[in-house]
């Protein structure tokens, strides 16, 4: 049996929130190797370890892939450090990587999230490939009674903003099944171009959407960061961007399994 498979297998056996807890203490405990076995060691700002101190609970990502998204927040506010500018989420489960968005980004940025947040959850089961294998079966990921029990998504998008406001930025939570969510919403969205893309939708038909949805819609010089593009109980991410004949050579694949793009798709 694929170590995949196995994986798979025995993780299904625990809650969401044990998974990511494990997933968080066993990559601390890997990166930190490196020091003894390679002679890397990182020196990580006194503001990313204060934020991730405070996110580390509810992060579906490890520390290495939030320092991956805080850089990259750094240089997006570089490029852009003139401009309003307009950031979007696809897939923002408890708020982890939107909070470090929201700290990290520069003044003047609209930020826009959208998950699914368990309200939607037989719907995203309906919308499952045969290239998402993880989530196939009686596997039912992402529910009010599991990823999202007690969470309000309407409370992190009020305490977000508080902070938000100071930067003369601002922050709109969407609930919905993307692409089919409130019209308003979507109109939203598609009438703006978007600087910097964060997309963890963990699935092929979703990522599809997104990036059909990106076309046309990124300013020059935009960063697209893929969260689970190298993961390997979410191959279906992997598989739509081979599908949408994304040239690999023009971004980059990090240690910790995601891919940096930079506003290559239908150019």
């Amino acid at each position: 049996m694929k170590f995949k498979n196995i994986r798979s297998f025995v993780g299904k056996f625990f809650s969401e929130k044990a998974q990511m807890h494990f997933l968080v203490f066993a990559s601390r405990f890997f990166w930190s190797m490196r020091k003894y076995f390679l002679g890397v060691e990182i020196k990580y700002p006194e503001e990313f370890k204060r934020n991730w101190s405070s996110i580390k609970m509810i992060s579906s990502q490890d520390s290495e892939r939030n320092f991956t998204l805080y850089q990259l927040i750094k240089m997006h506010n570089n490029l852009f450090r003139d401009k309003q500018t307009n950031i979007i989420e696809f897939g923002t489960d408890r708020g982890g990587t939107l909070t470090t968005i929201s700290k990290f980004i520069k003044k003047n940025s609209k930020i826009f999230a959208i998950d699914s947040f368990g309200l939607f959850a037989d719907r995203i089961k309906e919308n499952i490939s045969n290239y998402d294998e993880h989530y196939q079966g009686k596997y039912r990921p992402f529910t009010k009674e599991t990823r999202f029990k007690d969470f309000d998504y309407k409370k992190l998008n009020m305490d977000l903003n508080e902070f938000l406001k100071e930067k003369n930025s601002n922050l709109e939570i969407f609930a919905g099944f993307f692409p089919n969510l409130e019209s308003a919403h979507l109109e939203k969205i598609s009438k703006l171009k978007y600087s910097f893309v964060h997309l963890d939708f963990d699935l092929y038909n979703p990522t599809i959407d997104c990036f059909s949805f990106l076309k046309n819609r990124l300013e020059n010089n935009a960063i697209i960061l893929v969260d689970d593009f190298n993961f390997i109980n979410q191959e279906g991410v992997q598989k739509a961007i081979t599908d949408l004949k994304i040239d690999l050579n023009e971004g980059i694949q990090t240690q910790s399994g995601q891919l940096i793009l930079f506003n290559k798709f239908g150019q």
